[in-house]
């Protein structure tokens, strides 16, 4: 019986297969790095998860990981619910970014954030690198998340196209709570959402009463946090305010009872008088229709609580006695305005805010057809619009270019009038230049004509004195 353990009959190892696994090995060992960086560069949020309560802040942070490799460039585009977080910083404390190429943005009213920067001196290679730390406010209850958009990148600071190596990101998810009342409960009547905005300036506040109480401290800021004074302000359960400033305020209430302040509570109301900036409809030049209409884009925003739609209606002034006005109706830029009938018009658009002021803009059109139109802010000839100082730029190349014409003409003309004066000069001189050549021939005719009677004379003589 063969025992297993000293078999002698095992067939010594090649040396050539064993040399040609070791540089197989040797060779995967040598790339490892490289393929760790070619593993990309990664964005990620801190903390991917929370729970916090309503009317308080908190941070999140963005992380960078550029997988080894040396970065120059980093866009960062987050989206989150506005119905539930408001940003109150973009960017706070430390940042690693050198140079932001466009100054940190965000919109409340969109739920977005922009984060654009570079490292131009020297670029940056780094496992966590932090980009900026996010401030937000709670606003309403319930479960959402701060997401990473499709277009945030991470570029190659050693390629120049400027290669995107962003490979992975996460997200944060948050759940908001309601928040303990550590004072008497508020209530407002004027106010009472306390995440819409309002165009009344008035507030007035109320709030349960405390038995027992001997008063109640209050103060109205905008400051979140904020703690009223130790004095007794009022005795009773309400209190108003007039000509309050637009933006986002806090009231503040506590109550003293036994000679002891209680807790303070907290109601924020959003405040927004202001109606959306000035702006005028307009046509897109050069834009082409299809159909037999105009279309009218109009544009504009509101620094506090964001345009929340457009209305939209058209008069027709063609008969000044009798104006024809279409109710207003909801609309969305581009608005289509049919030109089938010849006539002049004014269509109206009004921005409405989510506190309901709006701002009006109007365009006027004059139509004759299809073929041309009219409103101010140019002319459209059939299916193409041209803003009015394209056309009168166009208008003065063209006469312009006619007066060039006209000139070259004249020149032209003078040219040839002068070359034909000095033609005409020129062989009225060599006629003259001919007849003085005549005269001189003429003269020396006669010269020697007198010569030959002289001659003549001469030999007349002789011939009577030979006699």
């Amino acid at each position: 019986m063969i025992n297993p353990l000293n078999h002698t009959n095992t067939k010594p190892i090649n040396t050539k297969i064993l040399l040609v696994v070791l540089s197989f090995v040797l060779a995967f060992i040598s790339v490892l790095p490289k393929v760790a960086e070619a593993a990309g560069a990664s964005l990620s949020i801190y903390p991917q998860r929370g729970i916090f309560t309503v009317a308080n802040t908190f941070d999140i942070s963005i992380f960078l990981n550029t997988g080894g490799s040396n970065i120059n460039v980093i866009q960062v585009d987050l989206k989150f619910d506005p119905e539930k977080l408001q940003v109150i910083s973009p960017v706070k404390e430390l940042s690693a970014i050198e140079a932001w190429t466009f100054p940190p943005s965000f919109s409340n009213s969109k739920g977005t954030i922009s984060l654009r920067g570079g490292f131009p001196s020297r670029g940056i290679n780094t496992s966590e690198g932090l980009i900026s730390t996010i401030t937000f406010e709670a606003v309403s209850l319930g479960e959402t998340v701060v997401n990473f958009l499709d277009s945030s990148k991470v570029l190659l600071g050693s390629d120049e196209k400027g290669t995107d190596i962003l490979s992975s990101v996460n997200r944060g998810i948050y759940n908001i709570i309601a928040s303990p009342s550590k004072g008497p409960e508020i209530f407002s009547e004027t106010h009472p959402d306390q995440n819409r905005w309002y165009k009344n300036n008035s507030p007035v506040f109320s709030w349960e009463e405390i038995k027992g109480a001997e008063g109640y401290s209050y103060e109205l800021n905008d400051d979140p946090y904020g703690e009223p004074n130790n004095n007794i302000d009022t005795k009773s359960t309400f209190v108003s305010f007039k000509e309050v400033e637009d933006g986002i305020k806090y009231f503040h209430l506590k109550a003293k009872k036994d000679e002891v302040w209680g807790g303070t509570s907290h109601f924020k109301i959003k405040i927004d008088k202001t109606p959306p900036q000035e702006f005028e409809p307009y046509l897109e030049p050069f834009s082409s229709t299809l159909g037999n209409y105009l279309l009218i884009y109009f544009n504009t925003s509101d620094i506090l609580s964001g345009v929340g739609h457009y209305e939209v209606r058209a008069a027709d002034f063609t008969d000044p006695e009798n104006v024809v006005l279409s109710g207003w109706t909801r609309g969305e830029s581009p608005f289509r305005f049919s030109k089938e009938k010849s006539g002049t018009f004014r269509v109206l658009v009004r921005a409405f805010d989510e506190a309901g002021n709006f701002r009006e803009g109007n365009i006027r059109i004059r139509t004759f057809g299809s073929l041309l139109t009219l409103v101010s802010g140019g002319i459209q000839i059939r299916r193409t619009f041209i803003p009015w100082w394209l056309f009168y730029f166009l208008i003065g190349i063209i006469l312009v270019a006619t007066g060039f014409s006209v000139f070259k003409w004249i020149k032209r003309k003078r040219e040839t009038l002068r070359d034909r004066f000095r033609r005409e000069v020129a062989e009225a001189e060599k006629e003259i230049e001919d007849v003085k050549r005549l005269k001189r021939k003429i003269k020396g005719m006669r010269t020697l004509e007198e010569e030959t009677m002289e001659e003549g004379e001469r030999l007349t003589e002789k011939l009577k004195s030979g006699e």
